[in-house]
């Protein structure tokens, strides 16, 4: 587990916001209290930065870099994120623990990026035993996600437009009926596999298990596969999306489904379905160990 923060105005200053799935990746204190961490950056430098939880509503946990002794972390971050300082949305600092008080710090550039893509990084099986692992659409899969570039200030609308140009290159169908009688429609289906792409609103996902359901129970598939964003990947995704609507002038935007969410829940979901189903959580692929 790995924690991306999306770099803007305050991470090139004096700090970063934890979100608060990741308090406990990094040890979070107690409300009111504080702790020292050191962060590995650049070439093995590292700089002694304060980890604190406020004793606010929203009991934030930031960190905080802004005295003397981080001038040459904080000179760091605004000589590697130029495109952020020129306006660009979307270049993010992934934190890697190695050990309770010391984090390595990679940074994930418009420039770093060229060659990056996503891949499969999670995945939950719905009655195994069930499931045709020979099938040639269900081997595709991977092929169809590991072929899709990552783009440092694109949102979710790129990789779902993405991901259908990828289907279809691989000979899937696309938004068909689930069943002749009704207008609801699957996202691609090929040789008995159906499946869903849900980067949307986390309430409006449940809607795929019954494509799943009807179109299984006609006899028209016999897997379905649900293909989510990591959380991680998702609150990436998140942050773009909340700073280019700002800059729409929009002042909201509406939160986003991820692999987590779907395989927690599923444990309370699984007796109603009489089928095989995979979920697949996607991320973006690793990045040089040099960076």
């Amino acid at each position: 587990m790995n924690f991306k923060h999306l770099v803007g105005k305050s991470t090139l200053k004096e700090g970063i916001t934890i979100h608060k799935n990741f308090e406990s990746f990094f040890e979070s204190p107690e409300v009111g209290n504080k702790r020292e961490i050191t962060i590995i950056y650049s070439d093995n430098r590292s700089t002694k930065v304060t980890l604190r939880k406020l004793n606010n509503v929203r009991q934030h946990v930031h960190i905080k870099y802004a005295s003397k002794v981080n001038i040459p972390f904080v000179n760091w971050l605004n000589e590697v994120f130029v495109a952020t300082r020129s306006g660009t949305v979307g270049e993010f600092l992934e934190f890697r623990k190695v050990s309770s008080d010391i984090y390595q710090l990679i940074p994930i550039t418009k420039e770093n990026t060229v060659n990056a893509g996503l891949y499969i990084a999670d995945s939950m099986q719905h009655q195994p035993s069930n499931i045709d692992y020979e099938n040639r659409a269900l081997d595709e899969l991977k092929s169809v996600v590991s072929s899709i570039m990552f783009q440092v200030d694109e949102g979710q609308i790129y990789y779902n437009r993405e991901l259908e140009r990828k289907f279809v290159e691989y000979g899937w169908d696309k938004e068909g009926r689930a069943i002749p009688e009704l207008d609801l429609k699957y996202d691609f289906r090929k040789d008995g596999v159906q499946v869903e792409v849900e980067f949307g609103n986390a309430r409006s996902y449940y809607q795929d298990y019954i494509k799943f359901m009807l179109s299984y129970h006609s006899k028209q598939i016999n897997l379905g596969v649900l293909i989510t964003p990591t959380f991680d990947f998702a609150n990436v995704l998140c942050e773009i999306g909340k700073q280019k609507a700002l800059l729409r002038g929009k002042k909201t935007y509406s939160g986003m489904m991820h692999f987590e969410k779907a395989h927690r829940e599923f444990h309370y979901l699984k007796d109603i379905f009489n089928m095989p189903i995979v979920i697949v959580g996607i991320d973006i692929n690793s990045f040089s160990e040099g960076l």
